[in-house]
């Protein structure tokens, strides 16, 4: 028997990848018998222990939220995902891939994952295994019916992984059968594939940690910088405090722009979850002071501006222009986890042509959903994302913020 042999039956690594609550702590708490919470940072994400002598190794990587295609996941969420699974030496037996068992799994979910996937590369496929979780919520026949559908997305992912699956119940953390089988399949995987484990490209390995390197210097240099200049202008600048504060929103369609505007009023008085079809106007006292919040209509993403309807333009200009007083901030709202390249830059200096050139003047860059970046800082994903998001933040002058739209509780981030 080779040492190689003889590792893999002391030890089993795998990696676990899957959008956001779709439950891989959950599945590491099960074989792990433990209870830990999702993972934060990179030294939470790798997670040991000891199961009938072996010696089990697990992972977790980012999750992501909204699946439109991979051009849409920023530049430092696939940097991370590459990063994750070099924590794991010399490298996983299997490829963990979790989905929610009783949520619906699209053709655009399917076509997302597949290339998420294939960022560790094109071989990755022979070492993956697909995991339902809360599989006590669906009856496993109705499973089998999902795979077996004709055409179905989830039928093409599972023969994408070479028909390797397993449904867990997370609920029941003292059902070890459901642990010990899935040991057994990745067993099968790694005699399948010779008794080696997946390596990832070496190469791509040295250039993203080269980049990271380079953008955690950049990043704690853009700090630092940005805090002594905001320094500098609290000590020489006379700040009056304002009674009243009145800002919009401004962004584009399913940005978060109405839930920045529920944080701040701390209250549920914009509608969510869909598109803003015209301005409205939410009023409340903040911190001592009035607030006025203007949420406006969002443009599309991808779509210039002569390509996005009149309405939206003319909506923006109007529920601007209505205004009795002028606005004291324009909050140009933008997902903290997504990508901003040229064609974002580009578009959103078109639509804020809108307001006039001195828009800029007034202008702050609100970063939303900053709790799926939990363990990186917005200058980690500034530096990362690349030239247009720089200039972006240099149009404004350096003013941005972040806001975690899950915690209205906190306050902080409002005064």
């Amino acid at each position: 028997m080779s040492k190689q042999q003889e590792n893999n039956q002391t030890e089993l690594r795998a990696v676990l990848i899957g959008r956001q609550y779709s439950g891989k702590t959950s599945v590491i708490n099960t074989i792990l018998e433990s209870s830990e919470t999702e993972a934060e940072g990179d030294e939470d994400v790798k997670r040991e222990g000891f199961i009938d002598g072996r010696r089990i190794s697990l992972v977790e990587t980012p999750g992501w939220c909204k699946t439109f295609s991979l051009n849409d996941l920023s530049n430092i969420s696939k940097q991370q995902l590459v990063r994750r699974i070099s924590m794991i030496s010399p490298g996983p037996h299997a490829v963990l891939i979790v989905i929610r068992a009783d949520s619906a799994f699209t053709d655009a979910d399917r076509r997302f994952l597949e290339d998420y996937v294939e960022l560790l590369g094109p071989n990755v496929w022979t070492y993956t295994l697909v995991i339902f979780t809360r599989g006590d919520l669906i009856k496993p026949k109705h499973i089998e019916q999902r795979i077996q559908e004709e055409g179905s997305a989830l039928k093409r992912l599972i023969e994408k992984c070479e028909h390797k699956y397993h449904v867990f119940n997370n609920s029941n953390h003292h059902d070890r059968t459901q642990v010990k089988e899935l040991f057994k399949k990745i067993e099968g995987i790694v005699n399948k594939n010779k008794v080696k484990h997946f390596n990832i490209d070496q190469e791509k390995l040295k250039k993203v940690n080269e980049q990271w390197e380079e953008i955690q210097t950049r990043a704690n240099s853009r700090k630092s910088r940005v805090q002594k200049e905001r320094s500098k202008v609290q000590e020489k600048a006379y700040v009056r405090r304002l009674e009243e504060i009145r800002v919009v929103l401004l962004g584009w369609v399913l940005g978060g722009k109405s839930s920045a505007g529920n944080t701040i009023l701390n209250r549920d008085e914009f509608a969510t979850g869909g598109r803003t079809g015209e301005g409205k106007r939410g009023f409340g006292d903040v911190d001592g002071r009035k607030m006025t919040v203007l949420d406006t209509p969002g443009w599309w993403k991808y779509f210039a501006s002569e390509l996005n309807p009149d309405f939206i333009r003319s909506a923006i200009f109007g529920s601007v222009s209505e205004c009795k007083k002028f606005p004291h901030s324009m909050l140009l709202v933008i997902p903290a986890d997504t990508s901003f390249q040229e064609e974002q830059k580009r578009i959103t200096e078109q639509n804020m042509s809108i307001l006039g050139d001195d828009v800029w003047k007034h202008t702050i860059v609100l970063f939303t959903w900053g709790d799926r970046f939990k363990d990186i800082s917005v200058e980690q994903h500034i530096e990362s994302e690349g030239e247009a998001l720089q200039w972006l933040i240099e149009k404004c002058r350096n003013r941005y913020h972040v806001f975690d739209n899950t915690d209205k509780n906190n306050r902080d981030q409002v005064t």
